[in-house]
């Protein structure tokens, strides 16, 4: 059966299922609706026969009930379940990490067993975690009260609580899953229907619970993250088309990566003869495999002046032997990388694209041939509205929408004016479902809604017009580069490197100043935090707030303007908490309203609003990377956990002291101890800035160089080499996609035969009369703009919006 929800309240119950049931007398409006629905979404979880139509099957009518019930409470419940399974997944930064639970094998047997094998309610709430991770101690310099195992501090819950928890939320997809085979009739067959992406998705997600069920059983929580973050990936289906994407790539480059194995191996076998018994053969040259290990961390940019100067400056011949292994592996391989890389994924989107659009034809096709009841080659109004009807109801992706919006939607899909639909524009019904319309009335103001006299006023239309002008930004940009000038004088002492002090209000003093506040400096910010209080309240007066926050720089202004008054009321309200560090952090946030002057000029401008574009479409592919680094991040806390401390009695310790380049940078923090750590040693890593330091500290503590050196090796090809470049790839595809599209959109207005004016992205219409066909509506003035349903590819709406609102033979035009 289709998704369903309740869009309106219970009260008008009884006359949706009297629409519902009217609308459902129509031959094939069910089936039809969903395969609009998939065509619209563009996926296909199943075909219509993988799903349970209460409304075709009348074996049972309790049967089609509870199906009907929980079909709604599915797509109701959906956003629930899914953050239900992102607190599943999160669960891992808060809970006490597992290597700590019984840490006994990290001390010699007598210690451990006197400090930890205790009955304490301690140990039994959190294991060994609480008494680890809260130690602190003298450090190896000489520091005071520190702590002897670096974490985040992020242990919030007991292993109970997290067990609890994670139970709860078990329960909760658990039951989720029970009303989708509920939805399903009950049908095994249907709810996991062969060869559907329905079915592995559900095995998938059954799998992962039933597992996380056992484990709490047998009370063993190892794989319980990796459990978490595959229930996680069935919710997201951008980041599975990502990862499949990904795992296509992976063969094609393959093929530069076995050339740089190979260039790597020769040329560590060259390196080993050409500096034996040599320091640089002692050092970085002792073996095959050593040698390899130094090369290979020559590739990643992270040390190669270090490994390259010891015998540079004894022979500068050997300047050759580098720099023809860099410009081989580095400056040609690695780039052909990103090369088969960016065409891999840009071929990726292509396919896409073209699934979509055929997909969509085919089913448009056979929804079309189910709603020609007489093959007349049209389609009536009645059954147009009967889908609409159904797929208002039913599909919460599309929208609910108002009689007088499937109105214009019809007026929209009937081009030529005939109040019946042919196959050409039974084809576009996709694109008009993305339609999202609201009234220009939904944008008046405050005051022309309630205040229309003082709306009318000469005086008021004069402030209208002043706020709305050029001059009026401009008069607020030299207000902020004057608010600049002052922070920078205020903090001047700290600027040039004077000796300041900070008093408990956070005010910076100069030497031995007596630490009140300066009335000066803070009575000019106050009065910029008034200006700035005064702008904001003055354009959502004039363009009312609907339309404001529709603008990404008002809401950057806003956010802006809400810290500036927060860090005022802190600086004058008497209190006693005093954070120095944050206050500073929020007083400065003033600054960031700077960047307003930067996208005053043009080209900044464009570049940051296809970089807002270009965000929200990216978070499928870092979502990709956050999985990766969590899973290597899991990994390293089972293998790697506790042997970084400054613990003298940890087994490890004697050992890390050995690795010279550790100990001497202080890389204490970049540890495997809690999950946050382990998510900033693999972030170091992601940036290739000396992560063989880290590398030589966990060898040193840990004695097993292959495992960790393994460990690196794997998460630098997979989250550098790998999801590194279809990161890349997608940034340059989105880019040049959305310069082409932001271009179109900054045109002139435009009117599309007299039906509608185009303004950037939107088309402002009369409801009367749309592409000749009459809706039966009053003249009331809309607003249409144009949803994408698909991330990575993006929509150019003003080619859209001409399209919908061009005649058929402009449409005909504009589509050959």
């Amino acid at each position: 059966m289709m998704e369903s929800t309740p869009l309106v309240s219970s009260k008008l119950a009884p006359q949706l299922l009297l629409e519902r049931q009217r609308a459902l007398k129509g031959p094939g409006v069910g089936k039809a609706a969903h395969l609009i629905k998939d065509a619209v979404m563009g996926h296909q979880d199943a075909p219509y026969e993988g799903y349970y139509d209460p409304y075709q099957n009348e074996r049972s009518v309790l049967l089609n009930k509870i199906s009907l019930i929980c079909g709604r409470l599915v797509v109701r419940l959906k956003g629930a379940v899914k953050f239900c399974s992102w607190v599943l997944f999160m669960l891992t930064f808060f809970e006490p990490p597992p290597w700590c639970r019984d840490a006994s094998h990290l001390f010699v047997d007598g210690y451990g067993h006197d400090l930890f094998n205790s009955e304490s309610s301690t140990v039994k709430e959190y294991g060994d975690c609480k008494l680890l991770l809260d130690m602190h101690g003298t450090l190896e310099d000489g520091e005071e009260t520190q702590q002897l195992y670096p974490s985040y501090n992020s242990m919030w819950l007991t292993i109970y609580q997290s067990k609890l928890t994670e139970l709860a939320c078990v329960c909760f997809i658990s039951l989720y899953m029970v009303f989708e085979f509920a939805d399903d009739g009950f049908d095994l067959r249907l709810f996991f229907y062969r060869g559907s992406h329905k079915c592995w998705i559900h095995a998938v997600r059954c799998f992962g619970l039933i597992c996380l069920l056992a484990s709490a059983i047998v009370d063993n929580t190892t794989i319980n993250p990796f459990l978490r973050m595959l229930i996680l990936g069935t919710f997201l289906r951008a980041v599975q088309k990502e990862m499949w994407t990904f795992m296509k790539m992976i063969p094609e480059i393959m093929l530069p990566i076995s050339l740089l194995a190979v260039t790597v191996t020769f040329y560590a076998w060259f390196g080993v003869v050409i500096f034996y018994d040599t320091r640089e053969g002692r050092t970085a040259f002792p073996s095959l495999a050593e040698g390899m290990w130094t090369l290979y961390t020559c590739v990643t940019t992270a040390n190669y002046p270090d490994v390259m100067m010891p015998v540079y400056n004894e022979y500068r011949i050997v300047a050759l032997y580098f720099i023809s292994f860099m410009v081989i592996s580095f400056f040609y391989l690695m780039n052909l990388v990103l090369a088969i890389a960016v065409n891999t994924y840009d071929e990726s989107i292509e396919q896409r694209k073209h699934y979509r659009e055929q997909l969509s034809k085919r089913l448009l096709t056979e929804a079309y041939a189910l709603l020609d009841h007489n093959s007349e080659d049209s389609v009536s109004r009645e059954s147009i509205m009967n889908v609409m009807t159904i797929l208002n109801q039913d599909v919460a992706e599309i929208q609910g929408l108002a009689a007088d919006e499937m109105a214009i939607m019809y007026a929209i899909l009937d081009k030529d004016g005939s109040n019946c639909i042919s196959l050409d524009e039974f084809l576009g019904f996709g694109s008009v479902l993305l339609i999202k319309l609201s009234k220009s009335s939904d944008y008046a103001t405050f005051v022309e809604t309630h205040l229309p006299s003082i709306f009318g006023s000469s005086f008021y239309q004069t402030l209208c017009k002043s706020v709305k002008s050029k001059t009026f930004e401009s008069v607020m940009e030299v207000i902020l580069v004057l608010n600049a000038v002052i922070i920078a004088a205020q903090d001047y002492p700290v600027l040039v490197g004077q000796n300041v002090i900070h008093d408990v209000r956070n005010q910076v003093v100069v030497g031995n100043s007596n630490g009140h506040i300066d009335a000066v400096w803070e009575g000019a910010e106050t009065v910029f935090t008034v200006v700035y209080v005064f702008e904001a309240m003055l354009k959502i007066m004039v363009y009312g707030w609907k339309r404001y926050i529709e603008s990404p720089r008002n809401v950057f202004d806003f956010f802006i303007t809400v810290l500036v008054v927060l860090a005022s009321v802190y600086v004058y309200y008497p209190n006693t908490y005093s954070n120095i560090r944050l206050i500073e952090f929020v007083v400065m946030a003033r600054v960031l309203r700077l960047s307003r002057l930067i996208f005053a000029i043009d080209s900044f401008r464009v570049f940051g609003v296809i970089s807002l574009d270009i965000i929200p479409a990216a978070s499928s592919v870092f979502l990709v990377l956050l999985f990766i680094a969590y899973s290597f991040a899991t990994v390293g806390m089972l293998l790697f956990g506790g042997v970084i401390s400054h613990d003298t009695n940890n087994l490890h310790h004697e050992s890390l002291m050995e690795a010279d380049d550790f100990v001497d940078n202080e890389y204490w923090g970049n540890n495997f101890n809690d999950m946050f750590s382990g998510m900033n040693v693999l972030f170091n890593m992601l940036v290739v800035n000396n992560w063989p330091n880290q590398a030589s500290g966990l060898e040193c503590a840990t004695g097993n160089k292959l495992l960790v050196r393994l460990f690196f090796a794997s998460f630098y090809l997979l989250g550098v080499t790998g999801i590194g470049n279809v990161i890349t790839s997608f940034i340059i595809n989105a880019f040049f996609q959305q310069m082409n599209t932001i271009e179109h959109r900054q045109g002139p207005d435009e009117k599309v035969e007299g039906e509608a004016v185009i303004s950037g992205a939107q088309a402002v219409f009369d409801t009367t009369s749309i592409t000749g066909t009459s809706t039966g509506l009053q003249h009331i003035t809309y607003v249409a703009r144009i949803s994408s349903r698909h991330r990575d590819v993006e929509v150019d709406e003003r080619a859209a919006l001409r399209q919908l609102f061009s005649g058929p033979s402009s449409s005909g035009n504009e589509n050959n």
